[in-house]
């Protein structure tokens, strides 16, 4: 556990640097090395993921606003990821035992449930559901 003490802290910042620094400089709707999203090749519709990779690029850009139109459920996992780091690193200033959010199963299961309940919405034909489309 004190190998996890210490990478987890400066690891995670890292990966996170690294990602948003490429995703800054590399839009994702230019470039074709970017994954595509295999069920909606495959179907045609927008799973629940969809338009994360442009939500990012545009986070990183300060359009908070379009990054919320183009995926706002990965803003709000983002919101709680940063929430929960913080948690963890709080935990490891006080020599405390860590708790993650996600190891909460009635959390877990309401993401899942909102994911799927999104992935449908976002594919219904009318008019204030085509407006969740990326």
């Amino acid at each position: 556990m004190p190998f996890a003490r210490t990478i987890i802290p400066f690891g995670i910042p890292l990966i996170v640097i690294g990602g948003a620094t490429i995703l800054f400089f590399l839009n994702p709707s230019d470039y074709s090395f970017f994954p595509k999203c295999t069920f909606h090749n495959a179907t045609g519709y927008s799973c629940p993921g969809c338009g994360s990779t442009r939500a990012l690029f545009n986070l990183t850009h300060g359009n908070i606003l379009e990054a919320l139109r183009l995926n706002p459920g990965l803003i709000a996992l983002l919101i709680l990821a940063f929430t929960d780091y913080m948690r963890y690193l709080m935990a490891i200033k006080k020599s405390k035992m860590f708790h993650s959010l996600f190891g909460n199963m009635k959390l877990v299961f309401a993401i899942i449930g909102l994911m799927i309940v999104y992935g449908i919405l976002r594919n219904l034909p009318w008019i204030p559901f085509i407006n969740l489309v990326p």
